[in-house]
């Protein structure tokens, strides 16, 4: 069996807020020791996945509770990440694109060739291409 993917090329972390499918094939896609936030279900609660990136890879699926999590614990998380990612370096991370370049963009995501965010402009016509 040919590999045709490099450890390299493996993410080693993620916030889902996807799960079902989405969720089993980002976890097939993390690295050694790497960390999955589960935080939603949009895409399904049933995974459909093996036990290999746990076993092989010490893969860690974290689900992230935002219902009865306590009011001070969620409050400390929010002030952790806006101490610890300013603003300015997740504006970095954002490209904004118009209606028209949606087809070309799920493309790329699925070929795991897009990073960050892509915020569609479906108001502007002149939004530029990402």
């Amino acid at each position: 069996m040919k590999v045709t993917r490099s450890f390299r090329k493996l993410q080693a972390g993620c916030v889902d807020a996807v799960g079902g499918n989405t969720l089993a094939r980002v976890l097939a896609q993390m690295r050694y020791g790497g960390s999955v936030a589960a935080v939603g279900l949009a895409g399904g609660a049933k995974i459909e996945h093996t036990v290999i990136p746990f076993l092989l890879r010490g893969v860690n699926l974290l689900g992230i509770d935002s219902v009865m999590c306590p009011r001070e614990r969620r409050t400390a998380a929010w002030n952790r990440i806006q101490n610890d990612l300013p603003l300015k370096d997740l504006e970095a991370m954002i490209v904004e694109a118009r209606l028209a370049d949606v087809p070309r963009i799920a493309a790329d995501i699925l070929k795991g060739q897009v990073r960050g965010r892509v915020v569609v402009n479906v108001n502007a016509d002149g939004a530029r291409p990402a």
